[in-house]
């Protein structure tokens, strides 16, 4: 009977699925969100029923047996916590509790009722912290690194260093008192009058770039958290509330001129560098070591940008998904390798910095339908193609939504579920953000180039597969590419290998023929507070209903007839 670990990410947000087989490969990873169309899917269930059916349907042989794995080792509900509410309210903090309290009783229901059982089957659970490394080691291209998570919370504190060699991790330290980096953060995203349970923590790294850290802001900041030895500690009561007393008066309404916020945005974002670089200070490293980083902190890809030349570390990775919902792997993982004791956590060596293309792919009876039914849209089969005939379409100014192979897994689009233009036009970026995204008119986007060229156009080159990295562009190639360039004169890039991804490399070198440029604008595949789109049909509404003017559904190009005389 073949034997396949579905890990589940049990934090009571962003749940995901993993699937590993009987040899340790990864064969399918998504999260809920997608599924369900519910951004970060709070209290959804960890394994949602009709997500799961698909999932076991596509890849599950009939009368397999299942281990449930999950990303939690135990309900902080049950713990002996004193609930503080000078960063994040009591009400909240016990509402966190409840929804990984209920994500974790139900881990495995659905699948029990699946298979007809009265009981979860084999339910192993695991540290979530250990989730995190196992997931972003499996996927790293090197195999000596030192591993760092850096999260909002783990079942023992915020901050966790291991070592990995070899295919094997061992806990080197970890934290144990309050502080927490991404409880730190959470706290600033309030401040600047967004929301951190919708994950609006872009919003804030994206204001930033047009503020200027303040000394008085950073200074008070600074005096929340204390990194003693790596470990942050939260200050005592009374300095937390005088720092809340001296930062109200900065708080930003949600309805306020966004502006408003610039420079405390900045601010907190320096502060938060300032924490970071005194855990990581820590963190032992010996000459050209090599540094994994997860956690959800290790989304900030704006301190990610400033590590190497600043610390010892060779080359940093960070996962496709380093947020909770890149856990359901972790927990899979190692639920195979207790059940393979001696051997190495399994590595994915599909491409050079692992595999994110591991969610569901568009269904092909559904475009087929699309090809059939597109009245009021002009229907393209440029299969064979594909890739030089979108450069063009792009390259006449047109802004096309890619649905092509299986989705990425974590929350940046990577070529697979993006909206692709042109970064030539300075006036590219508005019309995206009014007319397709829906968005604050700040927002940045990512310029996606092949890795090869990166050191043509940044400074501070390194390999960026999965937009972890913003890093300086060089000052005489900014104008070529003004929809692309933050504020600051940084980008958010996303570097192609030809090997890794071939179709895309293709695009982007069809794109440099027509228009002198080996970039092109990248962003999710979605609309402001929708997660990225997951069904074909998902795909074509966002067409219908914004100023989108195609989408490829694999080779199918449908597009709008804009009048304009334009083929």
């Amino acid at each position: 009977m073949t034997r396949y670990y579905l890990g589940l990410s049990t934090s009571g947000h962003d749940p995901a699925m993993a699937l590993v087989d009987e040899r340790g490969r990864v064969l399918f990873a998504e999260a809920t969100e997608r599924f369900l169309q519910d951004k970060r899917a709070w209290g959804a269930a960890p394994d949602h029923p009709y997500h799961l059916a698909g999932m076991l349907a596509a890849h599950c042989e009939p009368d397999a047996e299942f281990v449930v794995a999950t990303s939690w080792a135990r309900q902080k509900a049950h713990e002996q916590l004193r609930l503080m509410d000078t960063l994040i309210p009591v009400a909240e903090i016990a509402w966190l509790c409840n929804q990984q309290k209920r994500a974790f009783a139900d881990a495995g229901d659905s699948l029990a009722r699946h298979l007809g059982l009265a009981a979860v089957p084999d339910r192993r659970n695991y540290e979530h912290h250990l989730c995190h490394a196992a997931y972003a080691c499996h996927g790293a291209p090197f195999d000596q690194a030192l591993c760092l998570v850096l999260d909002g919370e783990g079942d023992v504190g915020a901050v966790s260093l291991y070592r990995f060699r070899d295919g094997r991790f061992k806990r080197l330290w970890r934290s144990w008192g309050p502080g927490s980096l991404g409880s730190f953060y959470s706290w600033l995203t309030g401040l600047c009058g967004f929301d951190w349970k919708a994950g609006e923590e872009w919003k804030v790294m994206g204001l930033a770039a047009f503020g200027q850290p303040r000394e008085d802001l950073t200074g008070a900041m600074a005096r929340l958290l204390t990194i003693e030895n790596g470990r942050p500690l939260l200050a005592d009561e009374t300095v937390l509330r005088a720092v809340q007393a001296r930062l109200a008066a900065h708080r930003r309404d949600p309805s306020a001129p966004l502006m408003q916020a610039a420079d405390l945005a900045a601010s907190g974002q320096a502060a938060y560098g300032a924490f970071a670089d005194a855990v990581l200070s820590a963190c032992t490293a010996t000459e050209g070591e090599n540094l994994v980083l997860t956690g959800g902190c290790a989304l900030n890809s704006s301190y990610n940008g400033t590590l190497l030349g600043r610390h010892a570390f060779a080359a940093v990775h960070v996962p496709s998904a380093p947020g909770d919902d890149g856990n359901a792997v972790g927990a899979a993982l190692l639920a195979w390798m207790q059940d393979h004791p001696g051997q190495p956590l399994p590595r994915s060596r599909a491409r050079a910095a692992g595999d994110p293309f591991l969610g569901s792919s568009p269904d092909s009876r559904t475009i087929q339908a699309v090809a059939r039914n597109a009245g009021g849209f002009r229907v393209s089969d440029l299969a064979g193609d594909s890739a030089r005939r979108l450069a063009e379409v792009l390259a006449r100014g047109r802004i096309v939504g890619v649905m092509r192979g299986a989705a990425e897994y974590g929350p940046r689009a990577l070529g697979h579920r993006s909206i692709l233009a042109d970064p030539r036009p300075a006036g590219m970026k508005d019309r995206l953000n009014r007319e397709v995204k829906g968005r604050e008119p700040y927002r940045p986007f990512a310029p996606m180039l092949p890795a090869a060229r990166a050191g043509e156009w940044f400074l501070r080159a390194q390999p960026s597969p999965y937009m972890s990295f913003t890093l300086p562009w060089r000052e005489n190639r900014r104008a070529a590419v003004p929809a692309v360039v933050h504020e600051d004169g940084t980008g958010r890039l996303q570097t192609v290998e030809p090997a890794s991804e071939p179709w895309l490399h293709d695009l982007l070198e069809a794109f440099e023929a027509c228009s002198g440029v080996p970039i092109l604008l990248n962003t999710s595949f979605n609309v402001m507070g929708k997660p990225i789109v997951h069904s074909v049909q998902d795909a074509m509404a966002v067409l219908a209903t914004t100023g989108l003017d195609g989408v490829l559904l694999d080779d199918l190009l449908v597009e709008k007839d804009r009048g304009d005389g334009v083929p």
